[in-house]
């Protein structure tokens, strides 16, 4: 982000909210009962004032903050139980400093970010605990499975303790859900409903409506109401579409001598830009949510209380994937080094006289990712400053997908002739000689057709326990804390490729042609061609003899796969000193990690590659201390210090010394993605302070600060090189994570809450804004290039240097406005250890949402709500200086009427 916008950036905060100062001066008299003070239990009533929805979030939020020993951010549930944004990634990005990876830039919010950094950098978990990963490629729990009724309330923990998993440089995100204790153990039942609908429909298997269905219930009962449960369910439906035009890998022309530039050797800045591509994918989903939870709960009310939770969710989603391409034939001559088809150059484009081929090609997935858990936690109180608690947790996730792929295409020629217009910024434009020709099914011949399921399995038994001595807040004195912590997982992956190869004339593209077709914003007038799957499917078992199996499918069935067991074993002790006004926390934690991978390696001699089965493994330790200093330095104003020593084990798949081997089968081009069975942790060494002014407990202005000194950065890079491959040489393209150089990561924090502007006349004074805005000062890590040479990285990978919310509410009677505007600045998404143009990030993004709420009685709330109300476009860039269109991505805006309940 330019220093103009980040500037712009904080002027909109500083603009938002009143000084100090004066916010002290006008406001209520202080009521929050000290720094220890526990956060609002629910609806509260303020003479005639019923505090509900983003007032009664933004009042819990600011006492959980003032609750929590360490600095930390929350996100609290509304009058009805749940999260009151559309689901939990959403609610997240409330917190300040926190982002979201979307599902591949087109779903649900997928990964969490803290302080911007890339979510492999931080730690997600369940009431303390950490479950096991549903997605093939990361460590982390995807947040699209989680639904928003399971969380009372999520806190952000930015700064560590020994008590606290280790496996998180940037922070923790601990879930914490309901207890039926709550609120005096008063039974409570509540819920929501909304129905919905995306502007951008789909053109396949119709447009139900979308929408959500929640309730959360809980009640004590028995002796004394000694005995309590809890349960939760949640529906969720996203029926949409989703347009990717992309535009990848461009080429590069000398505009004084027409010759062919390569820009991994030459300076390109100033070079015509060729489109290898044009490619739109045009995607129609159903998303669908399902959740459930029971917990049942003991408590004495004297010295013990414990509870047993079983949880069950999952998170389907059914594609459907068409695409149409076309590329040019970007064959050379050897003599003039000069592109032998493409002609014309210019800045704004030039003409193809032939090309490689045009493609027709449709993708069915089916993806279901699941989750399952039980957990006992149990708590003993045997005397007033003494705590001792157990808990056991077995957790299963699960990643299943069905891929049936069907490809067509037209040859190489020069009935692919076009020429091509480039508008900076913009996707480019293909205006063909024989439109007639390109756009005819006929002219489609079956190309190739494969079906390819994946299943991975992930199983997790976690064991902790912890004896507390004087620790709580309220204590003074000495206190002591000691635990043991341990940790196994178990994974299990396996992908089974079955490729067929058509006979000549098996059955062109019209023979399954779709009435359906659609036009792009982008596409000047032309139309993508879709085509049946369900037909090419039945035309493929029906005509077997049509088709020849790949030779390679056996080993491309293997060569994937891998297994995984990871055993980590922790303990911890640590000590607190604590006055009125001032605790002093140290201590150490030893964590000991064993991991065992197993995977088929390839080996090729000439012409013939082998797999074979093999082992391999890393054993490594870790003492990381900590330390923190919290000082009421009056009763409004309060300061922390901390220290701490931190990892990131890497995600598994990259730990998975496999290697998976694609051909393309139109330039016979050679990818490898291989993993890394000897990739090392990042190790952090994190300093953090932070200054909290709780002006009452309707206002809160707080600033941190922060310096993560990270080693052993891990980047997935790749290069391209030719080299011989089965006896011939052939461009191959490696990629593979690696360790790179130290990083140094510094950060601010600037949060403003204000619940109620109560100074001002009514009815202005029904207006509340929370805004934060996180700046990160990084020193990128550096890669090894091929050629041998060390190359600075332009950013951090996955991670902003500006994140900024601002979220706005006003309520007048019984309705409630709120806006939400997310700004999250541009993040750098590849690395390529061969050409730095080839290096891919999104351009920054900013998203608004806007909800409305009537409430018609105590009992029921009617809300009206938007999403993605700026038509926010996921956009990636490359190239020189990430000047040029890599892909764009369509989704659309949603709009959603609902209502609330609670009894």
């Amino acid at each position: 982000m330019s220093f103009r916008s980040s500037f712009r950036l904080l002027l909109l905060m500083s603009a938002s909210v009143p000084c100090s100062a004066f916010a002290q001066s006008v406001a209520a008299p202080d009521q929050t009962a000290g720094p220890d003070a526990s956060p609002v239990a629910g609806a509260e009533k303020e003479g005639d004032i019923v505090v509900t929805g983003a007032r009664l979030q933004a009042k819990k939020d600011i006492a959980a903050k003032r609750e929590i020993s360490v600095i930390s951010d929350s996100i609290s549930s509304d009058e009805v139980g749940t999260l009151p944004d559309f689901g939990l990634g959403e609610a997240l990005t409330r917190v300040p400093g926190i982002s979201t990876i979307q599902n591949n830039g087109r779903g649900e919010a997928q990964f969490l970010s803290i302080r911007g950094l890339n979510a492999d950098y931080n730690l997600v978990e369940i009431d303390g605990v950490p479950l096991p990963a549903n997605e093939i490629s990361r460590r982390n729990v995807s947040l699209d499975v989680i639904p928003s009724s399971l969380a009372a309330r999520v806190d952000v923990y930015k700064s560590m303790t020994a008590a606290m998993n280790a496996n998180a440089i940037g922070g923790i995100a601990n879930l914490q859900t309901r207890s039926a204790f709550d609120n005096g153990g008063k039974p409570y039942l509540g819920g929501r409903a909304d129905i919905g609908r995306w502007d951008f429909q789909r053109t396949r298997g119709g447009n139900t409506p979308s929408g959500q269905a929640e309730l959360v219930g809980a009640t004590t009962f028995g002796p004394d109401h000694k005995f309590g449960v809890v349960f939760s369910g949640s529906y969720f439906r996203r029926v949409s579409a989703s347009l990717d035009s992309a535009s990848t890998t461009p080429l590069y022309v000398d505009p004084t001598t027409g010759q062919k530039l390569t820009s991994a050797t030459t300076d390109v800045s100033n070079a015509d830009v060729v489109p290898s591509v044009r490619r739109w994918l045009h995607y129609d989903n159903l998303r669908q949510r399902y959740g459930g939870l029971a917990k049942f709960e003991f408590d004495d009310h004297v010295m013990f209380k414990g509870a047993l939770t079983f949880a069950d969710f999952y998170h389907t989603n059914d594609e459907d994937r068409q695409a149409n391409s076309v590329t040019p034939n970007t064959a050379v001559t050897a003599a003039t080094n000069k592109y032998t088809y493409i002609t014309g150059f210019t800045p704004t484009g030039g003409t193809v006289t032939s090309g490689t081929y045009a493609q027709d090609d449709d993708s069915h997935f089916f993806q279901k990712r699941g989750i399952k858990y039980s957990d006992f936690h149990g708590e003993l109180t045997p005397g007033g400053h003494i705590k001792a608690d157990l808990g056991v947790n077995y957790a299963i996730a699960t990643y299943h997908q069905d891929a049936t792929t069907a490809v067509f295409r037209i040859p190489a020629g020069t009935n692919l002739a076009y020429a091509y217009t480039i508008t900076p910024g913009q996707f480019p434009q293909f205006n063909f000689a024989n439109p007639d020709y390109v756009f005819n099914p006929t002219k489609y011949n079956f190309y190739d057709y494969q079906v390819t399921p994946d299943d991975q399995k992930e199983k997790a038994l976690t064991g902790r326990t912890n004896l507390r001595i004087n620790m709580d807040g309220a204590d003074r004195g000495f206190g002591v804390a000691t635990g043991l912590y341990a940790r196994f997982v178990d994974r299990r992956y396996d992908r089974t490729v079955s490729d067929y190869t058509p006979v000549a004339g098996a059955a062109p593209l019209s023979t399954f042609s779709a009435p359906q077709t659609y036009t792009p914003y982008n596409s000047d007038g032309q139309s993508v061609m879709f085509f049946d799957p369900g037909a090419v499917t039945a035309f493929f078992n029906a005509n077997p003899a049509k088709f020849v199996a790949n030779t390679t499918n056996a080993q491309t069935s293997l060569q994937s796969d891998y297994t995984l067991t990871e055993n980590i074993k922790a303990a911890y002790v640590m000590g607190r000193y604590a006055l009125d006004n001032l605790r002093l926390t140290a201590g150490v934690r030893y964590e000991d990690t064993d991991l065992s991978t197993g995977s088929y390696n390839l080996t090729t001699i000439g012409k013939t590659t082998t797999l074979s089965y093999g082992q391999q493994g890393q054993h490594y330790h870790d003492w990381l201390p900590s330390a923190e200093l919290d000082w009421n330095v009056t009763s409004k104003l309060r300061a922390r210090a901390a220290f701490s020593r931190t990892l990131a084990r890497p995600n598994y798949s990259d730990l998975a010394g496999r290697q998976t081997i694609s051909i393309n089968s139109g330039t016979n081009f050679v990818t490898i993605t291989t993993g890394n069975a000897q990739l090392q942790p990042r190790r952090s060494d994190n300093y953090d302070v932070s200054l909290e002014y709780y002006a009452n407990r309707d206002v809160l202005f707080s600033a941190a600060g922060f310096i993560k000194n990270v080693r052993n950065e891990i980047l997935t890079v790749s290069n391209t090189v030719l080299q011989p491959y089965n006896g011939v040489t052939t461009q191959v393209t490696t990629t593979q994570p690696i360790n790179a150089s130290a990083t140094v990561i510094r950060g601010v924090e600037l949060n403003a809450v204000v619940t109620r502007f109560s100074f001002l006349p009514r009815p202005l004074d029904g207006l509340g804004i929370a805004a934060n805005v996180t700046l990160l000062n990084p020193t990128p890590p550096s890669v090894m290039m091929t050629n041998g040479t060390l190359r600075k990285l332009s950013s951090l990978v996955e991670s902003a240097n500006v994140v900024g919310n601002v979220r706005a509410f006003y309520t007048i009677g019984p309705v409630t406005v709120q806006g939400a505007w997310n700004h999250l600045s541009p993040l750098l998404i590849t690395v390529s250890t061969t050409d730095p143009t080839q290096d891919i990030r999104y351009k920054a993004s900013d998203v608004f949402d806007a909800q409305v709420r009537v409430r018609l009685s105590r009992a029921i709330t009617v809300v009206a709500q938007g999403k993605n109300l700026s038509d926010n476009r996921p956009t990636r860039v490359t190239g020189p200086g990430f000047g040029l269109l890599s892909e764009e991505l369509e989704n659309g805006r949603a709009y959603y009427l609902g209502a609330l309940f609670r009894f």
